[in-house]
Order: C-alpha cells, then structure tokens, then sequence
C-alpha cells in the first residue's frame, strides 16, 4: 500500500502538483494520435494536465498546438477555421499560424500590421511520431526526442497508435498495463483462442523477477510449465508511464506499448500502441482487429456504475469470464474504472503477483521526489537511457537456464 501522502503525490497533477510540473518541464507528453488531425480539418480540443489546448493540421502538413482560448475574447479555437495554414477565430477573425503568429486581425481598423506584432498566444513544440502528435508544454528548449524501436518506425505501415478517453486517474492505467498477473484471470475469455498464450489460463500465478533500473525496471513474468520449460515474458517499464509489452508469441519482431497520459486529477487518456519491424497487418492483429477509428479505441467501456459499468451478465451466464466481450483492453479499462477515479491505496491488501505494481509506484514516486529536491529525475536523464535497445521479449525458455542468460540483457548504458 501506500501512504496518503505519496498516493497524493503521484496522482494529482493539476495546477501546481509537484507531479503536473514534472511533467511539464521534463518530458516530451502524447497528445493526441495522428489520425485525429487531417489536413486543413477539424481542430482538436486536448486537454492535459487540466489545461485546455487546441491541435490543428494545416494543409501542409504541419501541427499547430495553443491554448484553447483566443487571446482576444476567450472563444476556443476549436471551433475556428482551419485555412491558409493557419486558425482563423469565428468570433472576430483573428487569424494564427501555426507558428503561434498573429496574422490578421480585421477587426482592427488602423495599424493593424503592428497590432498583431504585439499579439501573443501561447503555442508550443510538437514532434509527430509513431502515429502521435507530442507536446512540450514548458517555456524554453524541450529536452531530445525519443529513441525507441517504435518511434523510428513508419506510421501506419509499421507502428499504429489509438486513444480512448478514461474517467480514471492515470496512474491506475499504468498500473494495469504492466500487471502480468491478471493475463489468464480478466482476459480468461479473450486468450481463449490463442494459441501459446492459452497456457496463461492454466499458470495463472506467474512468478516475478525484478531487475531495478535507474530509469525504471524489467521484469519476467515466469510461469513453469509441466515439461520443466518456462514461459517467459520480459516486459519493461520506463517512468514515468512507458509500459513496452512483450508479444504473446515467441521471435514477434515487435510489441506493444501502452501509455496513460493524466487529463485532470480524475480523467486520462491511455494510448494503445502496436509495433512491428518487419510490417505491421492491423487485418491480421487481434488486437487491433475491428478498428476503425483509432481515436476511439479499444472500445470505451459501455456503461457507468449504476449499470455495473454496461457489464453482460447474460454473456457471464454463457461462459464469458468478465461479461465485457468488446475487447481485452475494455476489460482492463472497465477494472481500472470501477476502481473510482483516484484509488485509495491506502487499503489495499497486495500480494506476491504485485511486485511489478510495486515497483511502478517506486519508480514514479523517486522521479517526483527527485524533481521536487530540484534534481532532474533519473528517467529524464535521456542521454543515460539507451531508448533504442529497450524492447520486448518473449519465449519458451529451456528447462534450468537463467531468464537473464536466454534474453538480451537491459540496456543501462549511456547512448553512443
């Protein structure tokens, strides 16, 4: 469990939490997916941290991120005219590049050339990759971008990224994605049908080893088998809320990470994010089959707590485990929400099978206490990090050899 204080600490982040200006000074934050800003389309509403943004693509291409109000009358720029490669506010005219310029103001009738010189809004860097739309959204020059196997990959061919809407604390999600406990329990159902994942229903109990890093931790999840051999899952987490998953099946050059970003204390928005090297067949993904809009999925959770979260007891009844058929990750979102929107871990009553929970809360708790004694946090330190070689393994692992000798070991080291 954890204290009042510290579960306080990592779970709020609005206004001036010591966690939201963490957040804000040191880290590259997702936004929202790529496929959510077409060309001279529809602006974005995003909010972060709870604050208001707005995102826009204009017809070249390029992303412009402010804040949501204009800075004449208060109007949210969602709802201006996407035009000229710029944002145009309906209300009077205004009209903003992407750049955060204030190029027209019509309603001024003389000098207007130096009135909008002296107009500022407040826009701020982006970096697409990955099928995402990132922000920095402190003032000064934001730290380097990220060098994982997933961010160089090209979108949509190879990687692909979802969101969906949560009224959950952040941290709950992030939790759940690196919890490898629950596979053969809540996903009973979903795994059914797999082939080497089936196993997981049989070994419910996996066995965890914990390997601590400055940065965050690994960890295989070990379930023996009756032969001797041990399927091996070795899953990595990166503070603040990097969660890189290891396939199902062994030799998948690829995997998943998943990723919660905190809307307001009670609200998040989890990214889904699949990757191969090699190409990616989203037809041919279970987890990603049925998807059509990458802005909605996994499907949301279909009900609130007077409806038991819109929860199928008539499937139950038919041998559904969870009665939440839509998908695995529905499952994992209708737990983390019925959890209430901030947790009171202060209850809880862990066990073994949470030693990677554990150690999440570890991690993020020495980032925030490092950056409150004014230090950087160990896991923005990104020249001691070695992105590129942080990836998800998986396999059968023979009977008697050492998890740590079959797969590659974690990267530690500075990058060259």
């Amino acid at each position: 469990m954890l204290s009042r204080a510290d579960n306080e600490l990592v779970t709020r982040v609005c206004g001036d939490a010591p966690f939201g200006r963490m957040l804000r000074t040191h880290f590259w934050i997702p936004a929202v997916v790529s496929a959510k800003l077409e060309a001279g389309g529809t602006p974005a509403r995003v909010r972060i941290l709870g604050v208001d943004y707005v995102a826009f693509r204009a017809e070249d291409g390029r992303v412009g991120f402010f804040d949501e109000a204009c800075p004449h009358r208060g109007v949210s720029l969602a709802l201006g005219r996407n035009e000229d490669n710029a944002l145009r506010c309906i209300f009077h005219g205004w009209k903003f590049g992407v750049d955060g310029a204030c190029l027209e103001v019509p309603t001024q009738p003389i000098k207007q050339a130096e009135f909008c010189k002296a107009i500022r809004i407040k826009h701020y860097p982006v970096h697409e990759a990955a099928g995402i739309v990132w922000v920095y959204l402190c003032a000064g020059d934001p730290p380097p971008f990220h060098d994982y196997e997933f961010t160089r990959l090209p979108w949509p061919s190879h990687v692909y990224a979802t969101q969906q809407a949560g009224h959950f604390n952040w941290l709950q999600a992030v939790e759940t994605t690196m919890d490898s406990a629950h596979l053969g329990v809540l996903h009973a159902s979903s795994l059914a049908t797999a082939t080497d994942v089936a196993l997981t229903k049989d070994y419910v109990a996996p066995t965890y080893d914990v390997e601590r890093l400055p940065w965050g931790f690994r960890y295989a999840s070990i379930r023996t088998l009756d032969d001797g051999r041990a399927y091996v899952r070795v899953n990595t987490f990166v503070a603040p809320w990097f969660s890189i998953v290891a396939p199902a099946f062994n030799g998948v050059p690829g995997g998943t990470v998943q990723f919660t970003v905190p809307v307001d204390d009670e609200h998040s928005t989890f990214f889904f994010l699949q990757y191969r090297t090699d190409g990616l067949d989203r037809s041919t993904s279970a987890l990603l089959a049925g998807c059509t809009d990458p802005t909605n999925w996994p499907p949301p959770v279909p009900g609130g707590p007077a409806e038991h979260w819109g929860q199928n007891r008539d499937a139950m009844r038919a041998g559904h485990a969870t009665g939440f058929p839509q998908h695995l990750l529905t499952e994992d979102l209708a737990v983390v929400t019925s959890m209430k929107p901030i947790v009171d871990r202060t209850k809880e009553q862990l066990n073994a099978a949470d030693a990677a929970i554990v150690n999440v809360r570890r991690s993020v708790l020495a980032a925030v206490n490092e950056f409150v004694r004014g230090e950087t946090p160990a896991c923005a330190r990104f020249a001691e990090i070695d992105e590129r070689h942080i990836v998800p393994q998986s396999d059968f692992v023979p009977a008697g050899t050492p998890w740590r000798e079959h797969f590659a070991p974690a990267p530690a080291g500075a990058q060259t």
